[in-house]
């Protein structure tokens, strides 16, 4: 297998190429088969790796020298190895669910073509990001997704709000990737190397000094913020639902926004040299669970209601890095791809029933209209509310609140989590009553795909895929302190990111009660929520604190932007036309044509004058050689 690395993340980039040269001369239909087969490709060959490898990978191929200045060389190498390998199954078979799900969602749709051409390239990008050995190829990954975010996100350009989102997205991104690239320009410059594996082996020595490795991680952490869209770097995800669902699904669960876990699970080896670092990325992480979820409560447009999920549910994930937890927070990277492109893609349809109308208000009784659609959306949402033992979230999300009791001030970040829990329990089902329950609010439309019994089976196989994972995917690993039942996946990722916090069996089972009741309690009163809005007309989503998110943003326009805009002003009337132009421009004119004025009053036509000027002239050199 070590020879045919390069085919997968090579197949959709190929497929893309293919659809940028050629696809004006295939049907509309095929590019999306196309697309969607690369993808399958690349899934297939990653599933041949788990096989081949007996589990235990360790797949390495340098293709060729992309870079050599004297000594030093970047090669175009990939690396596969058992955290990779997680990522690059993520990466394809959601991937390729949400390629065969757009196949008849995109039919006939506006830039059909480009769609399927970015999103193969948004695939590619995510595997060259999670195979690559090295920092540079690492960074070239990275940034092909955020060029493909930009277009994605922008893909009805013909509307100027949805443009301004893509361009948004790729300015505070854009924030995250220069201070990524400072940090990987300084780990060259500390380690003399931008191999992975060469920059572990030399840091694990402990012959750095601790401050410069604490300077990384910082970068790196930064960079992760912005690329997983952590507060104060949120801003931008919320705003990236201009696109179709199907974009945001793959933005959310199998690209994009997981990039900054992986970016730190990867290079954990630097991040458990420094503690102090690695606090404030698991406070970052709770305080931004707790953040989204109290935002995403009161939020009406369904897709940003998911859009806050997924800021809070990346948030346990970082704060499950932060304390150490990196093996919790991949298995949780799991579980949330499974739900959160199962409630994205079934969200699409949702909109498209309601007449393009993302107000979850003005729906109701779809259930009866696509029970198929009810069935595997419950399972979404309960899996996001972590329902206690029938969801794959319980398993990974309860762990990683029982483990955060283990860091530092660990009763605050166990308590930030619990009451993200509360309230992502409230909001999910929230969510789910008011689309699927009570009479419709709203005639419904028929949407261009639906058939006479419902879904194609595009959608059918990919919403019951991925309602069977949000289920059944935590059952591959139940809590430590169950001595029954599987626990596969920890142990065996263990062997490579080291092993989660221990805390006492009592202290995990009483987290793990407290939690299930949470979860519990959340289903509850988000029926009573609900029940009372829909009797009164207005209800949590009518208050303005928490819909317009804390107004973060709008305080982040007020400060950050305008002041960008003050000191653009300001630098274009001190530095622009003060200095450059007047002192500068008008001055050296101004000197020169008094100077070009001098001089003509020298040129007289007076032969006399000539004649004085130069026995002058002759008398002064005769006192300077004297």
């Amino acid at each position: 297998m070590n020879t045919w690395l390069w085919l997968i993340p090579a197949a959709p980039l190929f497929s893309a190429a293919l659809i940028v040269l050629f696809g004006k001369h295939f049907p509309t239909r095929a590019s999306g088969i196309l697309a969607s087969l690369s993808v399958l490709v690349s899934a297939v060959l990653t599933g041949m790796l788990w096989l081949s490898s007996d589990f235990n990978p360790a797949f390495h191929q340098q293709l060729w020298t992309w870079m050599a200045v004297g000594d030093w060389n970047v090669n175009i190498g990939l690396s596969v190895d058992r955290l990779s390998l997680v990522m690059m199954t993520v990466t394809s078979w959601v991937g390729f669910l949400i390629h065969l799900f757009s196949v008849p969602f995109m039919r006939r749709d506006f830039g059909e073509r480009r769609y399927f051409c970015y999103l193969n390239l948004f695939v590619a990008g995510m595997l060259y990001f999670v195979m690559a050995d090295n920092l540079i190829l690492l960074y070239t990954g990275w940034e092909i997704m955020g060029l493909c975010s930009y277009g994605l996100i922008s893909h009805y350009y013909n509307k100027e709000k949805n443009v301004y989102s893509g361009r948004k997205a790729f300015v505070v991104t854009r924030i995250g990737d220069t201070l990524l690239a400072i940090g990987i320009l300084l780990t060259f410059t500390v380690f003399k190397t931008v191999n992975l594996n060469e920059i572990y082996t030399i840091a694990s020595q402990q012959s750095t000094s601790l401050w410069l490795i604490g300077a990384i991680c910082l970068l790196f952490l930064f960079g992760g913020m912005a690329k997983s869209a952590q507060f104060p770097f949120h801003v931008w995800l919320p705003e990236s639902m201009a696109g179709p669902s199907t974009v945001s699904a793959l933005i959310h669960a199998a690209t994009m926004v997981t990039a900054g876990v992986y970016l730190i699970a990867r290079n954990h080896v630097l991040f458990n040299l420094v503690p102090d670092v690695t606090w404030w990325v698991s406070l970052v992480g709770a305080f931004t669970a707790f953040y989204a979820a109290t935002c995403a409560l009161a939020q009406n447009d369904i897709k940003r209601i998911l859009a806050y999920s997924t800021i809070s549910q990346i948030g346990y994930m970082f704060a499950a890095l932060g304390v150490g937890a990196y093996d919790l927070a991949i298995f949780h990277v799991i579980v949330h791809a499974c739900f959160k492109a199962l409630l994205f893609i079934s969200s699409g349809v949702i909109i498209d029933m309601f007449n393009h109308d993302h107000d979850i208000r003005k729906m109701g009784g779809l259930g009866k209209r696509l029970p198929w659609l009810k069935w595997t959306y419950l399972a979404g949402s309960a899996s996001l509310a972590a329902l206690p033992v029938i969801t794959a979230s319980f398993f990974s999300k309860d762990a990683i609140i029982a483990a955060t009791e283990t860091g530092h001030l660990g009763w605050l970040l166990g308590a930030l989590g619990l009451a993200g829990a509360l309230f992502t329990s409230i909001y999910s089902f929230r969510m789910y009553f008011m689309v699927f329950n009570s009479e419709n609010r709203t005639a419904f439309s028929e949407p261009r795909y639906l058939k006479n019994n419902g879904l194609p089976w595009q959608m059918k196989v990919s919403t019951g895929i991925l309602a069977v994972g949000s289920i059944a995917i935590g059952w591959m690993q139940f809590p430590n302190e169950w001595s029954f039942g599987p626990h596969l996946f920890l142990p065996w990722i263990d062997s490579q990111l080291g092993t989660a916090p221990e805390i006492a069996t009592s202290t995990g089972l009483m987290l793990q009660v407290v939690g299930s009741l949470v979860a519990i309690a959340g289903v509850w009163f988000a029926y009573i929520l609900v029940k009372q809005e829909l009797k009164q007309g207005h209800g949590i989503g009518n208050c303005q604190f928490l819909n317009s998110a804390w107004y973060i943003d709008d305080l982040s326009k007020l400060t950050v932007i305008r002041g960008f805009k003050g000191l653009s002003k300001l630098l274009e009337t001190v530095i622009e036309r003060w200095v450059l132009n007047q002192a500068i421009v008008k001055g050296i004119a101004a000197m020169l044509s008094h100077s070009g004025e001098a001089v003509s009053d020298v040129q007289s036509s007076q032969l006399s004058r000539y004649i004085i000027m130069m026995i002058a002239g002759s008398v002064l050199l005769l006192f300077y050689l004297v």
